[in-house]
């Protein structure tokens, strides 16, 4: 069958072949007649020129006895175009024959023009001008024949020529359309004999691959194929057997990839790499599902940046081009479930190539719990060494200090001192007082009171902490501080549910939060008070003022033990307001722009669950 075949192709080559170089023949043939005519054509138009320049110079003598003669400038111009026309005939190919006609035509033009030069310098003696006008004239004649003469081939003698041409394309075109027509005849009877000889055993392999792609794997061909066909048949064969075990493997691949795949407790996303579709998720596991609050057929449906915070999303770009560029990523970021709550994570991230298309493939490991851990363990310690520190301050320094600062208002009262002295006693005083109240706070912020339940009202609480602030500002503390003008704003939500909490604990968070707006607020400035319901059965107070605001570290460490930004603050005002807000199941949080002022909301539930009542 091979051997068949490969001389049916030699054949159609061959004929194909033969077609190709007859008709380029004739093509080149037709070429060089057209060639020829255009020759012709260009000889006549050359020969037309002299003609005209010639009879050009002829009027001009014949004028120069007429008051029209023609002026020596354009007679020179004249000249010089019969004699660029009489140069031009030698660009083409001549034969020897037609050169040396031509070399006497050139003469005869020399001559020609030397005696009608003549005529034109010898017009103040008129006998002689008229004897070189009759010789220029007769010269002119002459010129006249022999260009003449030269006009061997005339258009009768040119069109025969161009019929010819135009019967050699018809009798090509002819020729090219037979073996156009004949050509696909011969190569559909060839393939017909091979379609005829070959059918029944094209049928069997074509039906046996039929039932290999309907799932048949076991299936094989037992008929005897002629020729080539057998060996085809026995590849088949052994093909199907060994599809059928690599099936096996990678249904085995399949559901080990599987099942690790679900089983991780980690969140799994492989999402698009390249292109518009850039972090497109293509797959992810239920634990995916789950930490996001989607179903599996949700998230494939979304890209990557819709899970992440409005900050995150934006440096999305950024980190697919590191991974494509072939760098593993580990970030610690914030994402965003369904319900629009957001959660720390920690994700790993590196390239994922497949049959040549690049994808990525992250681990999304959900650190609430190890991150409130860590919290937790932090400030456990933070609490240890205060309760140390107080315990120790309250020990060796309260009482020391006291008798210091006794013994100095006694010398202050009692000696006769200058204003500038008295003056110094009274800072004196001050300072201890202040070290003073540092160890109080320690002492509150180690050994912070349990509260104690009752239902309030929190806009009369916020409502009596304004009215204490207000009468603060008239106290000598703030006296010497510029704070004219201030002015408190109330958004407070009269529909507000009423709430468990401890009636004094609560006035003091509010108090101190409202003292260190006032402390930052410039003259003018607006302090801002309100209130208004939660989610999931919270009520959230927001005190903002209108200072200068805090960075995003401050934001991050304001609520430490000892982290100020006050030039004689403690660092324990909202550490031990953070406390006492926690020991009422709640959170408070700071959010604010530099030179624009800062914002607190305390989160609080309308309900306390005793620990008796804990599960």
């Amino acid at each position: 069958m091979r051997i068949k075949a490969i001389l049916g192709f030699i054949l159609l080559v061959f004929f194909f072949a033969v077609g190709g170089v007859y008709i380029a023949d004739i093509n080149a043939k037709t070429l060089q007649n057209l060639e020829k005519i255009i020759s012709l054509n260009q000889m006549e138009f050359l020969r037309d020129d002299l003609l005209n320049n010639v009879k050009i110079i002829q009027s001009d003598l014949y004028l120069t006895t007429t008051p029209h003669s023609t002026n020596i400038e354009a007679f020179v111009e004249h000249g010089e175009a019969l004699h660029l026309a009489g140069e031009r005939c030698f660009g083409c190919h001549h034969a020897e024959s037609v050169m040396l006609r031509l070399s006497n035509l050139r003469q005869g033009i020399d001559d020609y023009l030397k005696n009608a030069s003549r005529v034109y310098t010898l017009r103040a003696n008129h006998e002689r001008r008229d004897r070189e006008e009759g010789i220029a004239s007769a010269s002119g004649l002459g010129l006249l024949a022999e260009i003449d003469g030269l006009a061997i081939h005339s258009p009768d003698k040119i069109s025969p020529k161009i019929a010819k041409a135009r019967q050699e394309i018809v009798h090509m075109k002819n020729i090219l359309l037979a073996l156009v027509t004949i050509a696909p005849l011969i190569f559909l009877i060839f393939t017909f004999l091979f379609v005829k000889r070959f059918s029944s055993s094209l049928s069997v392999l074509i039906g046996a691959t039929e039932k290999i792609k309907a799932g048949e794997l076991t299936h094989t061909i037992d008929e005897q194929l002629p020729d080539e066909f057998n060996a085809l048949a026995v590849a088949f064969n052994e093909m199907a057997i060994s599809l059928k075990r690599q099936c096996e493997v990678v249904v085995a691949e399949q559901s080990r990839y599987k099942v690790l795949f679900e089983s991780a407790d980690d969140a799994i996303f492989i999402m698009e790499g390249e292109g518009e579709a850039a972090g497109r998720i293509i797959a992810a596991n239920q634990a995916a599902a789950i930490m996001h609050g989607y179903t599996v057929d949700e998230l494939r449906a979304m890209y990557i940046q819709e899970l992440d915070t409005v900050e995150n999303a934006a440096q999305a770009p950024a980190r697919i081009r590191e991974i494509l560029a072939g760098k593993r990523i580990e970030v610690h970021m914030e994402h965003r479930r369904k319900d629009g709550t957001v959660f720390p994570v920690e994700v790993r991230a590196g390239l994922l190539e497949i049959e040549g298309r690049k994808y990525i493939l992250a681990f999304d490991r959900d650190v609430t719990v190890r991150n409130q851990t860590e919290s937790a363990l932090q400030r456990s310690r933070q609490l240890a060494m205060v309760g140390q520190m107080a315990a120790g301050l309250a020990h060796e320094i309260k009482n020391p200090l006291a008798g210091i600062k006794v013994s100095m208002e006694v010398m202050m009262n009692e000696l006769v001192l200058s204003p500038e002295d008295k003056a110094i006693f009274a800072r004196t005083v001050g300072e201890v007082q202040r070290i003073e109240s540092l160890l109080k706070n320690l002492l509150n912020y180690a050994r912070t009171p349990r509260p104690v339940f009752s239902r309030i009202d929190l806009n009369q609480q916020l409502e009596n902490a304004m009215k204490n602030a207000v009468l603060l500002l008239k106290s000598p503390e703030y006296a010497t501080t510029n704070r004219k003008g201030l002015e408190f704003v109330r958004n407070l939500d009269p529909a507000l549910p009423m709430i468990m909490a401890d009636p004094s604990q609560m006035q003091q968070v509010i108090l101190n939060l409202l003292l260190n707006a006032l402390e930052v607020t410039p003259e003018g400035g607006i302090v801002t008070v309100g209130t208004r319901p939660g989610r999931a059965g919270t009520v959230e107070v927001v005190i903002a003022d209108t200072g200068k605001g805090l960075s995003e570290e401050a934001c991050l460490k304001v609520f430490q033990p000892f982290y100020t930004t006050k030039p004689k603050g403690s660092g324990l005002g909202l550490a031990i307001t953070r406390r006492l807000v926690e020991q009422h199941h709640g959170e408070i949080e700071v959010a604010s722009v530099l030179g624009h002022g800062a914002a607190f909301t305390i989160t609080l539930p309308v309900e306390q669950i005793s620990e008796d009542e804990n599960p």
